[in-house]
């Protein structure tokens, strides 16, 4: 079977593969770089990535994003050239933290949902990150993008769709 490449606003993964965001210790460098190295789109998640790191019960904050930026990098190094993304919870605490953590370690995208991600694109401005919104359905997708062409003058990069059965983190 012959798969066609999917082009992400100028990223282009040879196997339209996007491997889930999947939290605390799962989908972290080994995979995500894995997976950008086989031609698809390698997704760490952001869900407590220190959580195995020493530190992490005194300071989880400084100790995710310390592992996050790691993980980042290592992916990136595995994937040789491949597209790595994150995979950040709107509704995380510190969540600009963990969106700038991303666009300083050089993350391909960020993919975001558990909430709508409202103000994303104030957050990337300035940088080349791509962005794509989780939403369950057409009317969150179409008031997310109005309302983000309304207050930025930007869209989205990507559209993920989830359903009602979609797996969590």
């Amino acid at each position: 079977m012959i798969l066609k490449e999917l082009s992400i606003n100028g990223l282009i993964a040879k196997i339209p593969v996007i491997q889930g965001g999947m939290g605390v210790g799962i989908s972290l460098s080994s995979l995500a770089g894995a997976v950008a190295g086989a031609g698809g789109v390698g997704i760490i998640s952001a869900a407590q990535p220190g959580y195995n790191w020493e530190g992490f019960a005194s300071n989880p904050l400084k100790t995710n994003l310390e592992a996050l930026a790691h993980h980042i990098k290592k992916a990136k190094e595995i994937a040789k050239g491949g597209i790595i993304g994150v995979n950040i919870m709107c509704a995380a605490s510190n969540y600009a933290e963990y969106v700038k953590c991303c666009i300083e370690n050089k993350a391909d995208l960020i993919v975001s949902g558990a909430g709508l991600p409202i103000n994303l694109p104030e957050l990337v401005k300035n940088s080349a990150i791509k962005i794509a919104p989780i939403v369950s359905s057409v009317k969150a997708a179409n008031i997310l993008l109005s309302a983000w062409d309304k207050r930025y003058g930007k869209t989205a990069d990507m559209v993920v769709v989830e359903g009602p059965k979609a797996g969590g983190h």
